[in-house]
């Protein structure tokens, strides 16, 4: 991590609630969730979507790097990485997976703190609902179209608003308050384990495409886990490896037709820069 991820030492009452929560989430991040047979399952339906997507040799900026797994694929693809997370303690997580890449730098850095950045990229790259936690979406926007090169593009991965499996689960369950959470309006208090909780919003496919509108144009969109469950189904469906192989052949089938590319897990929207 550079001298620009440390930063000065900062008191309580000036660190993010979002920075502190995931700070206390990194040393259970990867066991958690990124590194479950279900989180690996779509993972890998997200980097087959990209590959391709960015030149090679070029520049990509990444927000949320979370543990650095994503950043270590992009420098596998042949470009240079400038992986942010929010969190100090991810980033150390990531610059220590990705000490040994010479293409990936780490630092520490809010996505909605883009605009403080001096360079232009060639591709911005987020994965795994980073961006539900920017409460402004529209600024965000025009922000990273500020950051992005003419012709350039961003592959953003947000929650869906329409997760079936949570839908399903849940409203079977008679539990509506879960069943429906993803479609409320406004500010959303959202669990990420073990009593730590984040402000996010669930955005529908029409609010992403009037956000980024004025600046992109949407070149693809995809749903990441319409069959494969959200990774809290990891422990029901683990043992299951059939199930989940089925699954994966499915998302790869279906996941970028509509309807099913609204009902995933996450969605993932490709955007070219004008």
């Amino acid at each position: 991590m550079d001298e620009q991820g440390q930063g000065r030492l900062r008191l309580p009452h000036e660190i993010d609630p979002k920075e502190a929560a995931f700070d206390s989430l990194s040393v259970e991040y990867d066991e958690r969730y990124a590194l479950t047979a279900v989180g690996c399952l779509q993972r890998r339906q997200v980097w087959e979507r990209i590959a391709g997507l960015f030149p090679p040799g070029g520049r990509i900026l990444e927000l949320g790097c979370g543990t650095g797994l994503d950043a270590q694929y992009l420098a596998g693809l042949g470009v240079q990485v400038l992986a942010t997370d929010i969190a100090p303690a991810m980033a150390a997580v990531a610059a220590r997976r990705c000490r040994e890449l010479p293409a990936v730098t780490v630092r520490v850095l809010a996505a909605e703190q883009i605009g403080t950045l001096a360079d232009t990229f060639d591709g911005v790259f987020s994965n795994f609902a980073a961006l539900n936690c920017v409460l402004d979406l529209n600024a965000f926007a025009a922000a990273l179209a500020a950051r992005l090169r003419p012709g350039g593009r961003a592959a953003l991965v947000l929650f869906g608003r329409l997760c079936w499996w949570e839908m399903a689960g849940y409203g079977l369950r008679g539990r509506w308050p879960e069943a429906t959470r993803r479609l409320r309006p406004g500010v959303v208090r959202a669990s990420i384990g073990s009593g730590r909780e984040v402000a996010v919003r669930y955005y529908s496919p029409a609010q992403v495409r009037r956000a980024f509108v004025p600046w992109f144009r949407l070149e693809a969109m995809a749903a990441v886990g319409f069959a494969v469950p959200p990774t809290y189904w990891d422990g029901f469906v683990r043992n299951r490896a059939h199930l989940l192989a089925l699954g994966q052949r499915l998302d790869g089938v279906v996941g970028s037709l509509w309807p099913c590319n609204r009902f995933g897990d996450h969605t993932l929207y490709v955007l070219r820069r004008r």
